[in-house]
């Protein structure tokens, strides 16, 4: 996928009172508003007018955008917006990427190259032939169990792309397996995660509420908050836990921004240096949206 970073200027000239703000700005104002809170906690410097600018942009869809505000309001809620390394799913489709003319297996060089499709999002996808990569426009519908060819696993916000090793071209289209609806795509076709007592190879394997246990290659219930573990995998408590490596070895609650660390899995962004570090994005992207 590649996405062409910018930045829109909106200069409003009126000839009278002020009508009200849209809900684009009211959008706007209500999630920068949030992410000024973000800067603050990892001690950036800045107004997030750069925030508003970047939410100026063309194709504002306001039912994606009060998806995205709800789900915001509970990750605020739970304390856990500032340090949510990916963000809120909801808030992916606020700004539609494809808005282009080109069509599944057209070539391109940006997201906004291609045109939308009724049958999914469209992505500009690439495969490298020989040492020369190959980008064209790929249709990537929802998959459930036996969709075949599949092009990645999505797990919350974040998409693992899978490209056949024989593969010469990129696809026009494929399926997107979603391990929210228990699917994941594996050599080419989604398939169901294992369930608690099945055999597995990866922690990937598994359900979201197991993990796999390599001393037996079998999904098993994660652990509760206060319980025993082994540390043998990352995903081995349940979420928003960890098990320490060492001492007492028990599920721990992970540790927010600022708190003292010395591991990744300490910190509910899964990133640690001396102190937890604000993971709803990185440091270079918080800056950006932080200046003004």
């Amino acid at each position: 996928m590649r996405t062409r970073p910018s930045f829109v200027i909106v200069v409003a000239i009126t000839g009278g009172a002020a009508c009200g703000k849209s809900d684009q700005e009211k959008f706007a104002d209500s999630f920068c508003g949030e992410i000024v809170k973000c800067c603050a906690k990892a001690k950036v410097s800045g107004n997030g007018q750069f925030c508003h600018l970047a939410m100026s942009g063309d194709g504002f869809n306001k039912s994606a955008g009060d998806a995205c505000l709800a789900e915001v309001k509970q990750q605020v809620a739970a304390g856990t917006f500032c340090d949510n390394p990916s963000g809120p799913s909801a808030c992916d489709s606020v700004f539609p990427t494809a808005s282009g003319n080109k069509k599944p297996g057209e070539v391109c060089q940006f997201d906004s190259d291609c045109a939308t499709s009724t049958a999914g999002p469209v992505s500009c996808a690439s495969i490298y032939t020989g040492t020369n990569p190959v980008y064209k426009c790929q249709v990537q519908m929802p998959g459930k169990a036996g969709d075949t060819p599949c092009v990645g696993t999505r797990q919350g916000t974040l998409v693992s792309y899978y490209t056949d090793p024989n593969a010469t071209d990129v696809l026009a289209q494929g399926y997107v397996c979603d391990t929210a609806d228990g699917v994941r795509c594996k050599a080419g076709t989604c398939v169901a995660l294992a369930q608690v007592g099945e055999a597995c190879t990866y922690t990937s394997d598994c359900i979201a509420a197991a993990f796999c246990d390599y001393s037996k290659d079998q999904c098993v219930a994660r652990v509760a908050a206060g319980g025993t573990c082994t540390g043998s995998d990352s995903a081995e408590c349940v979420d928003g836990y960890y098990c320490p490596t060492t001492g007492t070895k028990q599920c721990t609650a992970q540790l927010g921004t600022g708190a003292q660390c010395s591991d990744d899995a300490m910190c509910q962004s899964v990133m640690c240096s001396t102190t937890c570090q604000p993971g709803f994005i990185d440091t270079m992207g918080l800056a950006a949206l932080c200046a003004g």
